[in-house]
C-alpha cells in the first residue's frame, strides 16, 4: 500500500478533509495547523532539521501533495468518500473533474441527464489516474476562459482576454509549451539529484568496506603482535598489553571517524532521496501550473545538493605494527614496539625490510619504501618504489628464499596543462583532464593542435647503451588513470570516449587520437561495430586494434561510471602492459623496441556524446592491493 505523506513537523498523516499541506523550501510538507500555530513564526522541519522563519517567507499550498492525497484516498480508502453533490451521506462511486464533486450512483445518473453537466467526463474510482484528477483551471477574471497562455514577464498563466488586455505588451507564449519546457528542466533536476544520490551510495559502500578493512587490519595486527611477543614470554607481557590497548583505542577512534563520515554521507544521501522522491511525485501528479510554480524551488534545492560531490571511494589508511629493533628488545624492552595510527605517516622505514636491501644504484635523494606481498589489502602511502611478488607465494624470504620480489618505481606523474588542446579539452587546477574547452583560452607555441588531449610534463628516457662491463640497471614504472564517464547521447556511431598510453615523443601531435598514430600504444574506451549496446575496452598497438572487452559500461544516455586502468612500463626490458583494474585483468603485454623517449599521453572524446573527467594516479596516491600486485607481477613476467 502506498504511504500517505505526513507533516514534517507534527508527523500526522495528511487526509483529504484534514488540514491542507504547505510546501517548505526544503520541499517537505507541513500541515496548515502547524503553519498557523508556529511558535515565534519559526517552523523546524523534523525530516531535515531545517528551520524556516515565516516572517521572511510566504509558504504556498502544496498542490502536488494535495493531488497525491486525493489519489491515494481514492485508491486505498474509497469508503471514506461520500457524495458531495447533495451531501446525502451516500457512498461516492465516481468523480467529476469539471464540477470537482464526488457523486453517488443517484447523483451520477442525475448528473448525466442535466443539460449543464451531461457533457462532463465522469470517472469511476477504478478509472481515476494521477493526471486526470482536476480539470485545467479557468481564469478567475474572465470565467470561463481557460488559462492557455503563459506570461513570461509576470510568470503567471493567463487567458485569451488577459493577453489582449493588461498583458498585451508582455512576452507571452503557449502554456503547454512553457509547461513542457519546465517539466523537462524538472526531469533533469531529478536526474542530477538521482546521480548525486548514487554517488553517495557508492561512497557509503566504500566506507562500509573501509570499516571491514579496518577491523581486518586490527585483527591481523593483533595476531602479529601476539606472535612477536610470545617469543619474549613474561618479560614482554606488560608491553604487549600496552600495545593491544593502544591499538584498540586507535581502532576505536578510526571506526568513530568512519562512523561520523558515514552518518554525514547518509544524511546527505537521504536528503537527496527525499528531493528525488518529491520530484518523482511532481512529475506524476503535477499540472502545468504546478511545474511552472515549483521549478524555481526544485532548482534551488537541487543546486544545494550538488554543491558537494563525494569522492568515488573512501581511502583508508592501514595501521602498521612496527617491529624494527627486535634484536635489541631485551635491553630496550620498555621502548620496543609501535602501533602506527590509521592515517599517520610511518617514521620507521625499516619496519618491513631492512635498510641493507637498498642498492647503491638507487638515488639517495629519492623517497624509497619496500613492501612484500601479504594477504591483506594494505594501502600504499608515499612509496616511490615497492617490491611486488606473485600472489600466493608469500613466505619468509629470509628463511626460505622462495619469494621473488620485484622492484617497482611509482614516480609522480602530472598532465601538462600548458600543452592541452584547448579547442577540445583542458586540465583543471585539480589536475583533471576534462573534455570541454576552458573558459579562457591561451594560445601557446607548445600547445597541441590536432591531438584531442594532453601529455605528461616530461618524457620517459630510454636507458643508455649498456657497458660491456656493467649492465645498466632499470626499474619498471607504474601509474594509473581514474576516469569518470557519463553518456550524453547514445548514438550508434563508432566513437572513442577516452585513451591513455604512451607514444614516441616526435609523434605526439600527428593525429587526432593516439590509436591512429604510428608509434603509439594505448588502451581505449569507445563504441565498436559489434557490441552496440555498450562501451568497450581494447588495446591499440601502433594503429592496430586488439581484443575487444565488451560491457565496460552501458551506452544508454544518463549512465555514469568510473573506469580505472593501469600502465606498467619497463623501458630497459622493452616491456609495456596495460591493466584493467575494474575487471582485474592484464589487457595486453607488449614486447617492443623503441627508438626515442616515450611520452605518457591522455585523450578524451567529444563533449556532445560523453562527459569525461580523467585524473592521473601516481606516486604516493597509488593504493597497492594484493590483487594489483599480482596483476603487476603478471604484466612483468
Amino acid at each position: 500500500m502506498d504511504a500517505f505523506p505526513k507533516c514534517s513537523v507534527c508527523q500526522q498523516q495528511f487526509t483529504l478533509k484534514g488540514p491542507a499541506p504547505y510546501l517548505l523550501p526544503c520541499l517537505h510538507a507541513v500541515c496548515e495547523t502547524c503553519v498557523t500555530s508556529a511558535a515565534g513564526g519559526v517552523i523546524s522541519c523534523s525530516t531535515c532539521q531545517r528551520e524556516v522563519n515565516l516572517t521572511d517567507i510566504s509558504l504556498q499550498k502544496d498542490a502536488v501533495r494535495q493531488k497525491e492525497i486525493f489519489h491515494l484516498t481514492v485508491k486505498h480508502r474509497p469508503t471514506e468518500l461520500l457524495c458531495t453533490n447533495e451531501d446525502d451521506g451516500n457512498q461516492a462511486v465516481c468523480w467529476c473533474p469539471e464540477c470537482e464533486e464526488f457523486l453517488c450512483e443517484y447523483c451520477q445518473n442525475m448528473h448525466s441527464r442535466v443539460k449543464a453537466s451531461r457533457g462532463h467526463v465522469v470517472e469511476t474510482f477504478t478509472d481515476i489516474t494521477p493526471g486526470s484528477m482536476y480539470a485545467e483551471s479557468v481564469c478567475k477574471l474572465h470565467n470561463p476562459y481557460p488559462l492557455e497562455y503563459f506570461d513570461k514577464n509576470c510568470s503567471i498563466l493567463i487567458c485569451y482576454k488577459c493577453r489582449l488586455g493588461d498583458h498585451a505588451e508582455h512576452d507571452v507564449g503557449d502554456a503547454d509549451v512553457a509547461a513542457d519546457a519546465a517539466k523537462e528542466r524538472i526531469e533533469q533536476h531529478g536526474k542530477n539529484v538521482t546521480a548525486h544520490h548514487t554517488s553517495h551510495q557508492a561512497y557509503l559502500n566504500s566506507i562500509s568496506k573501509a570499516v571491514n578493512d579496518t577491523k581486518k587490519t586490527s585483527s591481523d595486527l593483533k595476531e602479529a603482535i601476539h606472535l612477536t611477543f610470545h617469543s619474549l614470554r613474561t618479560q614482554l607481557d606488560q608491553r604487549e598489553k600496552e600495545l593491544i590497548i593502544n591499538l584498540d583505542n586507535q581502532t576505536k577512534q578510526e571506526l568513530s571517524n568512519l562512523h561520523t563520515e558515514q552518518v554525514t554521507s547518509e544524511g546527505e544521501s537521504e536528503r537527496c532521496k527525499w528531493t528525488s522522491d518529491y520530484i518523482k511525485t511532481v512529475l506524476r501528479y503535477a499540472s502545468n501550473s504546478d511545474f511552472l510554480t515549483l521549478e524555481s524551488s526544485i532548482q534551488e534545492t537541487t543546486k544545494t545538493h550538488l554543491t558537494s560531490l563525494p569522492p568515488d571511494t573512501h581511502r583508508t589508511s592501514a595501521a602498521v605494527f612496527n617491529t624494527r629493533g627486535l634484536d635489541k628488545l631485551k635491553s630496550e624492552i620498555s621502548k620496543f614496539g609501535c602501533v602506527t595510527a590509521y592515517g599517520s605517516e610511518q617514521t620507521d622505514k625499516g619496519t618491513q625490510i631492512d635498510d641493507s636491501h637498498l642498492t647503491d644504484a638507487e638515488s639517495p635523494n629519492e623517497h624509497l619504501e619496500f613492501l612484500e606481498v601479504s594477504n591483506d589489502s594494505t594501502p600504499l602511502h608515499r612509496f616511490a618504489r615497492i617490491y611486488v611478488a606473485e600472489a600466493g607465494r608469500e613466505t619468509n624470504r629470509r628463511e626460505t628464499g622462495t619469494m621473488t620480489p620485484v622492484a617497482l618505481q611509482c614516480p609522480k606523474l602530472q598532465m601538462d596543462a600548458a600543452r592541452a588542446n584547448t579547442d577540445m579539452c583542458h586540465v583543471t587546477t585539480g589536475g583533471e583532464l576534462v573534455n570541454s574547452p576552458p573558459a579562457t583560452q591561451h594560445r601557446h607555441s607548445r600547445r597541441l593542435r590536432g591531438y584531442r588531449g594532453t601529455c605528461a610534463f616530461t618524457p620517459i628516457p630510454l636507458p643508455p647503451s649498456p657497458s660491456t662491463v656493467t649492465p645498466v640497471p632499470h626499474t619498471p614504472r607504474y601509474w594509473e588513470t581514474h576516469s569518470r564517464v557519463g553518456v550524453v547521447y547514445g548514438g550508434l556511431w563508432r566513437y572513442l570516449v577516452l585513451e591513455m598510453g604512451v607514444i614516441e615523443e616526435s609523434q605526439v601531435d600527428s593525429e587526432e587520437f593516439v590509436c591512429d598514430q604510428r608509434r603509439s600504444w594505448c588502451v581505449g574506451v569507445g563504441r565498436c561495430n559489434t557490441h552496440q549496446g555498450s562501451l568497450c575496452t581494447r588495446v591499440w598497438q601502433q594503429g592496430k586494434e586488439g581484443k575487444c572487452y565488451s560491457n565496460t559500461m552501458s551506452a544508454t544516455p544518463g549512465t555514469q561510471a568510473t573506469l580505472h586502468y593501469g600502465v606498467v612500463l619497463d623501458v630497459g626490458r622493452g616491456r609495456l602492459a596495460f591493466i584493467d583494474l575494474d575487471r582485474e585483468v592484464v589487457l595486453a603485454k607488449v614486447d617492443g623496441e623503441w627508438s626515442e623517449s616515450l611520452l605518457p599521453i591522455f585523450s578524451v572524446g567529444r563533449s556532445d556524446r560523453y562527459t569525461v573527467n580523467m585524473k592521473v594516479i601516481s606516486g604516493a596516491d597509488i593504493t597497492m592491493t594484493d590483487t594489483k600486485k599480482s596483476l603487476i607481477y603478471d604484466a612483468l613476467n
